[in-house]
């Protein structure tokens, strides 16, 4: 364990937000850290309202006809009004388990508490007690470990949702519950959560408790009471009847709490200690991959205190490390192979109508929760979200066909568990937020990245599926150009002629980049002749980015006015990252512009957003611009962005999407693989150091074509790298404006010191 691994608290949790995050990829824990009265917030990833739908087919043709004939004459509100007529509803929200309650007498003298994340375990202690907890992926269980002076400890369970049939018994309790059949979006006024208890409606789940003691249990309804104990270990299971997007709801409460009841006497029986070891083995095979060391002087202090005194000007390197660690920490507890990809709050989440649904937002939020999966060596969690765009693609077919008439597939703005891919909205929901179909063009990007990565190439169908679609979906517009219509730039919006913010238009610069992205892939990677050759040919005429007048990355077709100027997100620069065309070397023009367009977007936006202009700064090889992004990020939250006591990212609300891109956005800091050079991928080595990390070192780090890469350096030199390749490959190493063509074999190590 390094002090760059360890979360330090000097008090318990009063909000969520101070809590401490625990995962396996399928159970989530919030654990507040109390003493007299502790709480473990609990959540299961297929815990969703709803159930498995089947879409609503509009007569999107004649609509999308419509708004592209208004569009022609430069009616955009009557556009407006025709993509509202696709709106299909929207997607259901993640949900809240239960809460766990420990209660006893106890006096919090001498209390500390913290989160160890290399070995994924929360603990406190106190002048008469210690309590640590974890998330067990081998044993599929939650573990409470709890010592103390003596006297009686109360063990119950409480729920936003309503307990069905609580019974206790022996050393155990149990209880089912049903999630809510629709929980809409908090934004939209004037609805409701529905509990409707008709079979398949909803998802039931189980939740099972087991103690193991050295006193007496006395079980009942209520939970659980300790007698003459001064130890004890209680174990959680749960289990649902999700079983994918489509497949109906069993609603067999009894076999799930059986289920649920002998996994936690199983795993109980064994002990806390064998528990222990058996996880932190498995967390460790993960998290030890990675190390990142920067020099501080604060390592001691609690997290919180460092965080205030980062943001008042004082040095603190290693605080940038815990916060890269804890990204990669996130991913691991989050997303495991098997489980349902990271919402915008991960998997832990408290709230029956949480922010957005803690949903899947896919222009941005849900992608960028993946970005640091292969950079950082945990190409395993990379696996729920392309297992998942595979059931997107499904959908999608079914989408693209009914509501457009077109091959492919597509996924608008947001889904959710049961692979949502419509047009969210009632109607009357504002496009700007509502109407962008290339989520599934996006998404492509992660399936060519993991190709790239690691070798082993998967979901080429779902790609050239999310081609198709977007071959069918292009125009011919009236200069002989290919083009998008009708078309918004994710979630923002231009000022239209009658003054007023309006978003729907013709090509805008995100659509025809990722456009541009997701064909040359398919070109490169190659599929059936005719669609490569369809591919080849519509590249050719695709309008490239271009400068406008004021020498930023034009965002719209037209030079139109900004309705936001310094507007959240960016994705008219997608080229830049998480595309891997746009930097100083291969379009130094169109790299300076995106450079003026992020200085114009402003120093202030939201915590997410500053990841990702981490990420973009890195890509332009920006150091100051980057260091300012860095310490942005990682200003205490208050009604603004920054991270909140235990270090979660605020928009604010929380998000997580904010702390991996992060993570993945250090990464880029010291070593991008984004850029080939004829047939030879560039390793550039330390490309956008920031001046505030003169010293430190970093391994395990990962570039395009299976390379394992480690670095160390001093007053900002590099002093040494170590190379080892999955196989044989020819690179070409960079470094400080050197370029040498290097050799590697397979799993031979390579070693370079200045």
């Amino acid at each position: 364990m390094t002090t760059e691994t360890t979360l330090r608290y000097d008090s318990p949790a009063d909000l969520w937000t101070d809590a401490l995050p625990l995962g396996n990829g399928r159970l989530g824990a919030m654990v507040f850290g109390g003493v007299a009265v502790e709480r473990l917030q609990l959540n299961d990833d297929t815990c969703w309202s709803g159930a498995p739908r089947s879409g609503s087919a509009p007569d999107g043709p004649a609509a999308l006809a419509a708004a592209r004939e208004a569009l022609e004459r430069g009616d955009v509100r009557a556009a407006e009004r025709q993509v509202q007529r696709l709106q299909g509803g929207f997607v259901q929200a993640y949900q809240p388990l239960v809460d766990l309650w420990l209660e006893q007498s106890e006096a919090p003298d001498g209390y500390e508490r913290w989160l160890r994340l290399d070995e994924g375990v929360a603990g406190q202690s106190w002048a008469s007690g210690t309590q640590e907890a974890f998330v067990s992926h081998p044993a599929s269980v939650v573990v409470v470990h709890r010592t103390w002076s003596g006297g009686p400890l109360r063990v119950r369970v409480t729920s936003e949702h309503p307990l069905d049939a609580p019974t206790g018994g022996g050393s155990g309790w149990s209880a089912t519950l049903r999630m809510p059949s629709d929980a809409p979006p908090d934004y939209v006024p004037g609805t409701h959560v529905t509990r409707d208890l008709s079979p398949g409606t909803s998802i039931t789940a189980a939740v099972a408790l087991e103690v193991v003691t050295d006193g007496v249990v006395v079980a009942g309804p209520d939970g659980l009471l300790l007698h003459d104990a001064t130890w004890a270990t209680v174990v959680v299971a749960t289990s649902t009847d999700y079983a994918g997007p489509t497949t109906p709801l069993h609603g067999d409460a009894d076999a799930l709490r059986a289920r649920a009841v002998t996994t936690a006497a199983t795993a109980a029986a064994r002990g806390a200690a064998a528990l222990r070891d058996e996880h932190v083995t498995d967390h460790s095979r993960l998290f030890d991959r990675v190390t990142l060391e920067l020099p501080s002087a604060a390592s001691d202090l609690p997290t919180d205190e460092r965080v205030r005194r980062h943001a008042a000007g004082e040095a603190d390197p290693g605080l940038a490390a815990l916060a890269f660690h804890l990204g990669r920490y996130l991913l691991i507890a989050g997303s495991r192979p098997g489980t349902l990809p990271l919402t915008l709050q991960g998997i832990w989440n408290d709230a029956v109508r949480p922010p957005w649904s803690s949903n899947y937002t896919i222009n941005i939020n849900t992608e960028m929760n993946y970005w640091p999966a292969l950079s950082t060596d945990l190409a395993e969690c990379h696996e729920p979200l392309l297992r998942w765009v595979g059931d997107l693609a499904a959908s999608g077919t079914r989408t693209a066909a009914e509501l457009y008439g077109l091959r492919g597939w597509v996924a608008h703005h947001n889904s959710d568990a049961w692979a949502f891919t419509e047009p969210v909205g009632d109607g009357t929901s504002d496009p700007t937020w509502s109407f962008w179909p290339f989520g599934g063009v996006w998404l492509a990007r992660h399936l060519v990245d993991h190709d790239e990565f690691t070798g082993a190439e998967v979901g080429r169908s779902v790609v050239l599926g999310a081609a198709r679609f977007l071959l069918d979906w292009l125009v011919d517009l009236p200069d002989g150009t290919l083009g998008t219509r009708p078309s918004t730039s994710p979630e923002n919006s231009f000022l239209a002629p009658d003054g007023r913010p309006a978003a729907v238009t013709t090509s805008t610069t995100a659509d025809l980049a990722m456009a541009r992205d997701l064909l040359e892939s398919v070109v490169r990677l190659g599929g059936p002749a005719d669609l490569v050759a369809e591919a080849a040919a519509a590249l050719e005429r695709l309008p490239a980015e271009r400068v406008a007048l004021d020498g930023r990355l034009a965002e719209w077709y037209d030079d139109v006015a900004d309705a936001e100027p310094e507007h959240r997100h960016q994705s008219h620069l997608f080229r830049v990252h998480p595309g891997t065309s746009i930097d100083p070397d291969q379009a130094p023009d169109l790299a300076r512009a995106a450079g003026a367009s992020l200085d114009a977007r402003g120093p202030d936006t939201t915590g997410w957003s500053l990841a990702w202009r981490l990420n973009l700064r890195a890509r332009l090889r920006d150091p100051a611009g980057a260091e300012a992004m860095v310490d942005a990020f990682l200003r205490p939250a208050g009604t603004g962005p920054g991270v909140y006591r235990n270090l979660f990212c605020a928009h604010p609300p929380f998000q997580i999407d904010g702390n991996l891109g992060f993570t993945a956005g250090v990464a880029e800091l010291l070593l991008q693989s984004h850029r080939t050079v004829g047939a030879l991928r560039e390793l550039d080595l330390l490309p956008t150091l920031p001046a505030s990390w003169p010293s430190g070192s970093v391994r395990g780090l990962r570039a395009r074509g299976g390379v394992s890469v480690d670095l160390a350096w001093d007053r900002h030199t590099l002093t040494r790298a170590r190379l080892v390749a999955d196989r044989d490959t020819t690179v070409l190493l960079r470094h400080a404006g050197t370029t040498r063509r290097l050799d590697l074999r397979a799993g031979e190590a390579w070693s370079l010191t200045p």
